[in-house]
């Protein structure tokens, strides 16, 4: 797969995986205030993001010799 497409599914994939999860985690209280469930959301978000943007710039490092 070259770099581009990688760098494309990169940019996408890591956030809605996150949008995901966070709606996932948000479904049981839908009927609840909206103040928690945005809060709940909005870390869980932050969190897959951050954590999957290093794992990201790994998988994208020319160095690879997997190519």
């Amino acid at each position: 797969m070259n770099r581009s497409l990688r760098l494309v599914l990169a940019a996408l994939g890591v956030p809605a995986l996150s949008a995901l999860a966070a709606t996932l985690v948000c479904w049981p209280i839908r009927d609840g205030p909206l103040g928690p469930q945005l809060l709940i959301f909005g870390l869980i978000l932050a969190t897959g993001i951050s954590a999957g943007l290093p794992a990201c710039l790994h998988w994208l490092d020319p160095d690879k010799s997997d190519d």
